[in-house]
């Protein structure tokens, strides 16, 4: 049988990609980035306890989801795409 305590690996970079999602709705799409950052956040708090960065990466995917949904609309209205 497989033991029940398996060790997860792959923490850091969970964290990493988690990190550079959470900003990316400024860059690129914010509908698509922000809620992947919010449910990567989840995760991380779920499974992986982190402590705090993962409700950090929670509340900077929502925050940035909106944030970059104003900055694309104050860019479209003010550059004439």
């Amino acid at each position: 049988m497989m033991e029940d305590t398996k060790k997860k690996d792959g923490k850091n970079i969970l964290l990493t990609i988690s990190w550079i999602a959470a900003f990316l709705p400024y860059i690129f799409s914010p509908i698509a980035f922000g809620p992947f950052a919010f449910f990567l956040g989840l995760v991380l708090r779920r499974d992986y306890e982190v402590g705090n960065q993962g409700k950090i990466i929670m509340v900077l995917g929502v925050v940035n989801t909106i944030g970059g949904i104003i900055f694309a609309n104050w860019v479209i209205s003010n550059l004439g795409v």
